[in-house]
């Protein structure tokens, strides 16, 4: 008899379950373009190749000198006009630089690897703010990060519209940090 009961009730269920899902409005953000296209994406892109830039030269630099040392210490005619105390200072010199070198990449791919994660984080906290604006602007019931679904139609794509918020809301922030420095700077100057 109670199977009889649950069977009718799993069919209500689920047209229940059904009609439910059509009223579901979503819409897709594709992550990546917001970082490539948002003023902040941008700025932040900037400052990590800045970064990323800056520490490649040093690493070059060191590279560079460490060549040159190598060069010499396989120079036998160079080394035959050193006293042995300069010889062995050349390959103490030598064997410290490299050992520079070595720590320099290490943190080189260290702070690399903590700026991009630091970059990442900010960047998805700020789509995560614009598309929630853009949800409830749009009334739409869920926001989905494209990467995470096989498949949806175009017309679902909401990338546009929460870079646009994104760049409302940078805006808003500078132009707020703005203001607080000139008010600063106007206090201080009386």
């Amino acid at each position: 008899m109670r199977k009889l009961w649950t069977l009718p009730l799993a069919a209500i269920a689920l047209c229940v379950g059904q009609v439910q899902a059509e009223e579901l409005k979503v819409g897709f953000v594709n992550f990546k373009l917001c970082l490539e296209k948002s003023k902040q994406g941008q700025q932040e892109s900037q400052a990590f190749n800045a970064m990323k830039n800056q520490m490649q030269e040093t690493l070059e630099a060191t590279d560079k000198e460490l060549g040159d040392l190598a060069a010499k210490l396989e120079d036998q005619n160079y080394l035959d006009t050193l006293s042995p105390s300069a010889e062995e200072e050349l390959k103490k010199k030598f064997q410290t630089l490299g050992q520079e070198f070595s720590r320099y990449q290490a943190q080189y791919y260290q702070l690399l690897n903590q700026a991009n994660y630091k970059m990442f984080q900010s960047l998805h906290e700020q789509v995560s703010v614009a598309a929630s604006h853009v949800r409830e602007k749009q009334n739409l019931s869920l926001v989905l990060n494209e990467d995470s679904v096989f498949a949806f139609a175009p017309a679902l794509d909401i990338t546009n519209s929460v870079v646009g918020e994104m760049d409302r809301l940078y805006d808003l922030e500078n132009s707020a940090e703005i203001a607080q420095v000139n008010k600063s700077l106007g206090r201080q100057t009386r």
